[in-house]
């Protein structure tokens, strides 16, 4: 089984793994895009994005959860840097750098041209490891996450991260932008904006988290009770 994160559901790469007639089941993952045969955590970025996540220093962040949750993980890079570098203010030394330095820490790094090459790619980590199941190999041990909820960082991750349609990845990118959940909580419209991730619709519904009265109406209007009193 091939575990798609929700928010990849539209992607072209979903649609090539169906053709190849990979199962898929849709899910909210945590971590990373794509969860492989219950082994591999697949992150999958374009080169825009990539080059974004060096720049806000969120890439290794993603790949220390990544690690935690499951003992392979792998990044697939979709695309052209040359198009990429075109108009960014970051080289080649610091791209290499950042893929280097990812597989020091154990994280695969797969480029890929297309999203017809990213699924081929899935699908055959898929294959690899859904053959190996059946030879009887032994399969690697997964490492539980274990994030405590006591630590400052996390209870504002999961503040954050409550807001219907906020990962906690996204959480993370909202609080290297804001730096504190206050400021946060109190931007406007237009400085939410700002944070990559953060399109016209999630936005609507934080402010509709933090604007709407409660108790919703349909509640206060179903009569009192003890504590009305």
């Amino acid at each position: 089984m091939i575990v798609v994160d929700y928010r990849e559901k539209n992607s072209g790469v979903v649609g090539e793994l169906a053709k190849l007639g990979a199962p898929l089941r849709f899910d909210k993952l945590d971590v990373g895009d794509y969860l492989v045969a219950g082994e591999v955590v697949v992150e999958r970025k374009s080169c825009n994005d990539f080059v974004s996540s060096i720049i806000d220093k969120r890439l290794f962040e993603q790949a220390r959860y990544m690690l935690q949750a499951q003992r392979k993980a792998v990044v697939i890079v979709e695309g052209d840097f040359a198009e990429v570098l075109a108009y960014r203010k970051i080289g080649y030394p610091q791209i290499y750098g950042a893929i280097a330095a990812l597989v020091d820490i154990g994280v695969s790094v797969l480029r890929t041209g297309s999203a017809v090459e990213t699924a081929y790619a899935i699908f055959y980590l898929y294959k690899r490891y859904a053959d190996s199941t059946k030879k009887g190999y032994l399969q690697p041990v997964k490492i539980k996450v274990v994030k405590s909820n006591k630590s400052i960082e996390n209870v504002q991750l999961n503040m954050i991260a409550a807001i219907p349609g906020i990962s906690r990845e996204l959480a993370h990118r909202i609080l290297l932008h804001f730096k504190t959940p206050r400021r946060f909580f109190k931007a406007s419209p237009a400085e939410l904006r700002r944070v990559e991730g953060l399109g016209e619709a999630r936005i609507a519904k934080i402010i509709e988290a933090l604007d709407t009265v409660y108790p919703p109406v349909f509640l206060s209007d179903s009569g009192s009770g003890a504590d009305d009193r």
